[in-house]
C-alpha cells in the first residue's frame, strides 16, 4: 500500500510504502523527504486486510475516491468548453459537437479505468494499491463538513 502522508493542516508530508500484512509502526519515506512516520495499527485493518481507520491520525472515517487528480479533469473540461465556443463562434459547429463528444468519451473512459484510493476525513492521506470494498462510501458531505469545523477552516 503507498501512502500520502499529510498532517491535519492537510500539508503533504511524505509518501510511504508499507505492507498490509507486515503493519510496520514506523515508515520510511520513500521520496527520501522528512523523517520517519509512525503508524498506528490498532483496529485499522480487518481481517480481510482492508483498512477501516486511518493509520496516521486514527480517523475512523474514510471515503473512497476515484484516483485521478480533479485540477487535470477540471483543466480538460474548461479547455475543451473553450475550444468548442471558439470554432461554434467560427460557425464549424461539427467540429464543436466533435470536440465535446471526445471529452465525453474520455470522460467515460477515466470513470472506468482509473483505480480508487481511500482517504482520510481528518488528515487527507490517501491510501493507494489496496483492496477496497465496493460498497466503501464515498464522500459525504456532512462528515467533511464535521471535520472542516474541527480543524477551524
Amino acid at each position: 500500500m503507498r501512502i500520502a502522508v499529510r498532517n491535519l493542516k492537510h500539508e503533504r508530508l511524505c509518501w510511504v510504502e508499507v505492507d498490509l500484512k507486515s503493519r510496520p509502526s514506523i515508515a520510511k519515506p520513500t521520496d527520501g523527504e522528512g523523517s520517519d512516520v509512525y503508524l498506528h495499527w490498532d483496529q485499522a485493518v480487518d481481517d480481510e486486510h482492508r483498512l477501516r481507520r486511518c493509520p496516521v491520525c486514527g480517523c475512523r472515517e474514510l471515503f473512497a475516491r476515484k484516483d485521478f487528480p480533479q485540477v487535470t479533469g477540471l483543466l480538460i473540461v474548461v479547455l475543451a468548453a473553450l475550444v468548442a465556443m471558439i470554432l461554434f463562434g467560427t460557425q464549424r459547429v461539427g467540429a464543436g459537437f466533435v470536440v465535446l463528444g471526445l471529452v465525453a468519451l474520455m470522460d467515460l473512459a477515466i470513470y472506468v479505468f482509473a483505480g480508487r484510493c481511500l482517504v482520510c476525513y481528518r488528515c487527507r492521506s490517501e491510501f493507494r494499491d489496496l483492496a477496497i470494498r465496493r460498497d466503501h462510501p464515498g464522500w459525504e458531505l456532512a462528515t467533511g463538513e464535521k471535520y472542516r469545523v474541527e480543524r477551524g477552516a
